[in-house]
């Protein structure tokens, strides 16, 4: 689990930037997109996210890993987001996990083993993909080669190929398809070095003020064990330590 959040993770959170520097204008040959450049694109995607505090959105996941023999697992869940640093994937099947990332901590519990691993947050936001979404206001120029991919858009929906500048061992280029009159994103598609495919299509986004802040707390009762990123075993007053720095 924490791989598919290493390698595809990232996806979420969205918000865009600024856009128009760094980014050839072009413009596909099939409806609406037609009519839209790269910049314009990205441009009303960040007015629409830079007035978003937070959100929710039901998501479905595939998975096709080489090491399988290109098998596809699929999974879904409910992803929160709320402005700053929060966010949260509570998988539902085909197993209960729940990966939150608040601040500079993120953590994976899975309930049926009464378990948190602690992950180290700085390795995850090596990687362009995963710190632009995490930091919502996402510096997309600054991370990634964007282009219009034609042939896939639709009158209702424009997708981008994004390719990060910075090397990226967990993802080799993006597919983002966005819904041209909301400007939101739909779904994401990241490729690996190795082959492997990582897609998450999101529905019923809905956009509100603010979400509960338990959605986010660090807050483990005496059953659940709470491991390092080393794998080791934290004692009581170790936790309490982290529930007090994560504390509002």
């Amino acid at each position: 689990m924490v791989t598919t959040f290493g390698k595809g993770l990232a996806f979420f959170l969205l918000g865009i930037l600024t856009a128009a520097q760094g980014f050839s204008p072009e413009f596909s040959e099939a409806g609406q997109a037609a009519e839209i450049s790269v910049p314009e694109i990205l441009s009303k995607m960040e007015n629409t996210y830079r007035t978003l505090s937070a959100y929710t959105a039901d998501f479905t996941q595939w998975t096709t890993s080489v090491a399988s023999s290109g098998a596809t697992t699929k999974a879904h869940g409910v992803f929160y987001y709320q402005k700053p640093y929060r966010m949260r994937w509570e998988y539902e099947a085909p197993d209960r996990q729940i990966f939150v990332a608040f601040k500079d901590t993120a953590w994976l519990y899975i309930p049926e083993d009464r378990q948190i691993s602690l992950l180290e947050m700085k390795e995850l936001l090596q990687s362009p993909v995963m710190r632009t979404f995490f930091e919502g206001v996402v510096q997309l120029k600054e991370n990634f080669q964007a282009t219009l991919d034609a042939a896939s858009a639709s009158e209702e929906t424009a997708v981008l190929r994004l390719t990060p500048k910075q090397e990226d061992p967990n993802v080799r280029d993006l597919r983002v398809w966005v819904d041209t009159t909301a400007y939101t994103i739909t779904e994401i598609e990241a490729h690996d070095a190795l082959g492997n495919i990582n897609r998450i299509q999101f529905h019923n986004q809905k956009y509100v003020p603010n979400l509960p802040k338990e959605l986010f707390a660090f807050n483990p009762d005496e059953t659940v064990v709470v491991l390092d990123p080393s794998g080791r075993k934290l004692h009581p007053e170790e936790i309490g330590a982290i529930k007090r720095r994560l504390g509002d």
